[in-house]
């Protein structure tokens, strides 16, 4: 697999970027997480790194998390008056920072105290790598793996590499993905500009933001990779309601469909849309026979999604001519796996705990 080189490269300036060490802007968004937060919060100022800043965003909360935030006289409390979402919730919370990195972790995650050199050592020694994601565990799925980054498939829907999987030799190892997990994702401060000037559409709300900003960082010429450091612990779906949820599914589908139909070259679309659109079409169609009304409206929102956002997508298509620094074939070489047709099968019926990765190139 491709790896980042080891070139002092900072996209716009030709010079290298100095770290050592430095200062760590974490960025925790929060709805209605009360009961998340101590052990959160508690975990992150236990973290052997000193050099950081916390900024805890709160999404108009109307249960006790302002209280439980201004406990910890060392965060940076950011209060909305309404729910931004993830994608809004990140935004306001980077207009605050000061750190030439910054860290997004959810609010039920619980971290190591020697979570954060990994990372910061990686992006170090990687110039060419501007955003990576680090080990997850779950603790309410098995004490599997998350989601170790993520790769393009030729169906458009990603490959999530090692979710629910017993950690073992193949997750044990950094290397290049698609894109990384928004639960504990690292990146430089100074990409933002070349990726568009921002980091989530705000228009996404929630999921898939992530996968969308690690596309246009390949886009710039930029690298996403998964960094095997000490795993923390992600109770997942603190906030949505659980990873399966409609409200999850809904967001999740129209969100990849906008970044694909947006991100992609014409070539590239041709490769990858019809498939991906015949996938959507198929699990609208079982939704309506099954009479499930959430998972129905969820598919027809994505395959809709080209009518519906026509205007968005152009105008992200230019954006995207504009910063476009590596084609999308090369990119496809890296980022792009084929898992086996029982991955799909088994993600379709809910039994992806069943399915055993193959070990990288």
């Amino acid at each position: 697999m491709t790896m980042a080189s080891d070139d002092t490269r900072v996209a716009g300036s030709g010079k290298a970027v100095s770290i050592d060490p430095p200062l760590v802007s974490i960025i925790i968004v929060n709805f209605n997480g009360a009961r998340f937060l101590p052990a959160c919060l508690d975990s992150v100022g236990r973290l052997a790194y000193t050099k950081r800043e916390v900024v805890l965003v709160d999404n108009g909360s109307t249960d006790e998390s302002i209280t439980v935030a201004q406990s910890y006289p060392w965060v940076k409390l950011v209060r909305s008056d309404r729910n931004l979402g993830f994608a809004g919730g990140n935004n306001l919370g980077l207009s605050v920072c000061s750190g030439e990195l910054v860290l997004l972790l959810n609010n039920d995650t619980i971290v190591t105290p020697d979570f954060l050199e990994p990372l910061c050592g990686y992006l170090s020694k990687h110039q060419g790598v501007g955003i990576v994601q680090g080990k997850m565990v779950l603790p309410n799925f098995g004490g599997g793996l998350d989601v170790c980054g993520s790769f393009l498939t030729p169906l458009g829907v990603p490959y999530h590499y090692g979710i629910y999987k017993p950690d073992g030799p193949q997750y044990e190892r950094s290397y290049a993905v698609f894109s990384g997990k928004g639960a504990c994702l690292m990146f430089r401060r100074q990409i933002i500009p070349d990726v568009g000037g921002f980091l989530f559409d705000e228009d996404f709300f929630c999921y898939y933001e992530e996968s969308d900003f690690c596309h246009r960082a390949w886009l710039a010429g930029w690298e996403t990779h998964f960094v095997n450091t000490p795993p923390i612990q992600h109770l997942m779906g603190g906030t949505a309601g659980g990873p399966h949820a409609a409200f999850v599914l809904k967001h999740y589908l129209r969100n990849m469909a906008f970044s694909l139909l947006s991100n992609l070259s014409f070539p590239a679309r041709l490769r990858i849309l019809p498939l991906f659109f015949c996938l959507l079409v198929l699990g609208w169609v079982a939704s309506a026979l099954s009479l499930n009304r959430g998972k129905f409206s969820a598919h027809w929102g994505a395959v809709t999604c080209y009518v519906a956002s026509y205007g968005r997508i152009r105008a992200r298509r230019k954006l995207i001519r504009n910063i476009r620094k590596r084609s999308d074939s090369s990119i496809l070489k890296v980022v792009m796996r084929r898992p086996r047709i029982e991955y799909f099968v088994k993600t379709f019926t809910g039994r992806l705990r069943e399915y055993v990765d193959e070990d990288l190139e």
